[in-house]
């Protein structure tokens, strides 16, 4: 019961420690940019002062996002050949089946290899998808328009132009977010903006089950079982995959991105 007292206490005086930093900031924020017009304490001055320093607070986390989003659409933007990546990755997983160890250390081979076709086949549609749409004012409009993240959000006339001028990155923000392993948003996404039916994946929806048991529970199921893997189960998850991204490549040959 002490200790809990204890870091009861210590946590209410970290939480003391931390809200002083931040008046401290606050208060040198609002000396520098606003100085004697800021007023007294509690003033109507000082009030218009201290929203207008969470205003700037808000604005600059704002910018370092866009930043960091900006960097990550920019790797899979200019990401080389995410096929031929996909293609190295699988490869380097079907040399490491090959390998000759115990039984325990295999498992984890084999959850570790099914993890990583997962996110292998994951990064490969990320990539593909954002470079495609994001180079294709056609393929812009049809994902603004079919997303409902995207159709239901409304911007002022000054956001529009804001919004219109950095409209790559917007919406590889909105991409970057989604969860490409996720059969039901992603198959939808290609069909209805790039026109490709990835066709049955059931495999892939229970490809994608077992991967939460590799990645969350080291392979064991939540009946405390180990789940059922083999090399030939993730062989066979491999040529599944192959076959799809090999599909996703011939129809982007053909595809009409609306440019002359």
């Amino acid at each position: 019961m002490t200790l809990i007292i204890q870091e009861a206490v210590m946590g209410r005086a970290k939480e003391a420690m931390m809200q002083a930093w931040q008046d401290e900031e606050m208060v040198e924020w609002i000396e520098e940019n606003i100085g004697e017009d800021a007023g007294e304490e509690g003033s109507p001055e000082w009030e218009k002062a201290v929203q207008e320093y969470h205003d700037y607070h808000e604005r600059r986390e704002l910018h370092d996002m866009e930043d960091y989003y900006r960097s990550e659409y920019e790797w899979y933007l200019n990401s080389k050949s995410p096929h031929g990546t996909f293609l190295k990755e699988v490869r380097n997983i079907k040399n490491l089946l090959n390998v000759e160890t115990d039984n325990e250390a295999y498992f984890s081979l084999l959850v570790m290899s099914h993890a990583h076709t997962v996110a292998s086949l994951e990064a490969y549609l990320a990539s593909t998808f954002i470079q495609t749409v994001t180079n294709s004012d056609l393929f812009i409009r049809k994902l603004v328009e079919s997303d409902p993240v995207f159709s239901k959000t409304k911007f002022t006339l000054k956001e529009v132009y804001e919004k219109h001028e950095n409209i790559k990155v917007t919406v590889a923000m909105h991409l970057k977010d989604v969860i490409f392993h996720k059969v039901d948003k992603v198959k939808p996404m290609f069909k209805d903006v790039l026109g490709i039916d990835f066709g049955n994946i059931e495999w892939l929806a229970k490809a994608v089950s077992l991967r939460h048991h590799c990645v969350h529970r080291a392979g064991i199921d939540k009946d405390g079982e180990r789940i059922n893997l083999s090399a030939d189960s993730i062989n066979h998850l491999i040529t599944d995959c192959q076959v799809l991204t090999h599909n996703i490549e011939e129809e982007l040959l053909f595809l009409d991105d609306g440019s002359f």
